[in-house]
């Protein structure tokens, strides 16, 4: 029968218990043939076993410090008999520690998985309502960065692969709380780009046509500008690049520098033309 069992001397002296549960666990023929000073005691084996359990709950537990949760397991559970012990049982589910957090190496991996899957162009998979959600959050945001039109916000969200008519779904919903107004933003975004970037009427309908305001919310929008101020401003937008230097420069090839810039803001040539020779002469002469 030795030629049942590794190499290693075994003595017919050998304790039952742990010792002999090592060399039971050694052996490799038949459990039937091994000899009986080799079988393991069975009430020995489960005092071991109980001794290793409370040995692991005093332990300091795994790497990142956790302590693992052992829960004995009997043939014959035990349900609570009172609220107090169903209590008590809640609060040790409670106590049990969350599973550990996803590593730098993990998020990395499933933003890299994202990626892949956004540029094979696998649409992802969710419901209906999940897409709402989603567009929810998406325009959100979007709203709380600036105010935005219609158009743009649905660009936005195709451009996150939302459902088409989710999109115009969740924007029209938007639209009757009056977070999405379209003649709110054209106003608004004509009276500001007249301010701080001196841009003419030209310059601002071509911008708030391509970001998808009608065009008679378009017209009414540069009602609040009439021929006088935009007169003005184009004025104030020459007298600023009328340096000193330019006293040197040629006053035809000045002037076209002038007429050029006023262009590129939405002028029209006629009135670029009259508001850079007049503002030239008064500052520098007609002669000059």
């Amino acid at each position: 029968m030795s030629s049942n069992f590794k190499r290693r001397s075994v003595r017919p002296g050998y304790k039952s218990g742990s010792d002999a549960t090592s060399v039971s666990q050694e052996f490799q023929g038949d459990l039937d043939d091994m000899p009986d000073w080799a079988k393991p005691d069975p009430a020995e084996t489960r005092a071991d076993a109980d001794e290793n359990v409370s040995s692991s709950l005093e332990s300091d537990g795994p790497e990142r410090g956790r302590q693992p949760i052992i829960i004995p397991v009997s043939r014959k559970s035990k349900q609570p008999q009172s609220v107090e012990e169903l209590r008590a049982a809640m609060a040790r589910i409670e106590a049990t520690p969350p599973p550990p957090a996803p590593t730098k190496k993990e998020r990395r991996e499933a933003r890299e998985a994202r990626k892949v899957a956004r540029e094979s162009g696998e649409a992802e998979e969710l419901t209906d309502d999940q897409w709402r959600e989603k567009a929810r959050g998406i325009l959100l945001r979007q709203l709380t960065a600036s105010d935005k039109t219609a158009k743009q916000l649905k660009d936005k969200l195709i451009e996150k692969e939302c459902p088409e008519d989710i999109a115009e779904e969740v924007i029209e919903r938007y639209a009757e709380i009056n977070l999405v107004d379209d003649e709110r933003f054209a106003k608004s975004w004509t009276v500001a780009r007249a301010r701080s970037k001196g841009l003419a009427r030209g310059a601002i309908k071509h911008e708030l046509r391509s970001k998808g305001v009608d065009d008679e919310l378009v017209a009414e929008a540069l009602e609040q500008i009439d021929d006088e101020a935009e007169e003005q401003r184009a004025r104030e937008l020459v007298r600023v690049k009328l340096r000193p230097e330019y006293m040197g420069v040629d006053r035809d090839r000045a002037l076209r520098r002038l007429v050029g810039m006023l262009g590129r803001k939405g002028y029209n040539g006629s009135m670029a033309f009259k508001v850079a020779r007049e503002e030239w002469n008064d500052r520098f002469g007609a002669e000059n």
